[in-house]
């Protein structure tokens, strides 16, 4: 579909190597315990829970860029359906004024993202 590229850095919270080693005497800090679902004071050796164990993290910020437009496109069009039927339902005066205006609308935003332009093959 699209190619995405991520900029992953070296995880400052186990120095990228993966296992948190951030609490008291190199156990597991309380997040990382919390992430991983264990009840319990000390752990050691726990899957780092800022970067999943990997070692290396994305920023925060570039995965909001990355999902926001995709979700901005999806409650747009939900939006737009659900103002469509709730015209028809209500037998509105201005039914297709609003369709037309919607159907141009979610058509952009379908072409947009079915548009063939990723390269599969």
């Amino acid at each position: 579909m699209h190619e995405i590229k991520a900029n992953l850095y070296e995880c400052f919270h186990c120095k990228g190597e993966g296992t948190c080693t951030s609490g008291e005497n190199s156990s597991s800090c309380a997040a990382c315990i919390k992430r991983n679902d264990l009840k319990g004071k000390t752990f050691y050796g726990l899957l780092c829970g800022s970067c999943g164990g990997i070692g290396q993290a994305e920023p925060l910020t570039e995965r909001m860029n990355k999902r926001l437009a995709p979700m901005l496109a999806i409650v747009l069009v939900v939006a737009l359906l659900f103002l469509i039927f709730w015209a028809a339902l209500s037998e509105s005066t201005h039914f297709s004024e609003l369709l037309a205006f919607s159907s141009a609308i979610i058509g952009s935003v379908v072409g947009f993202y079915f548009s063939g332009k990723g390269g599969s093959t």
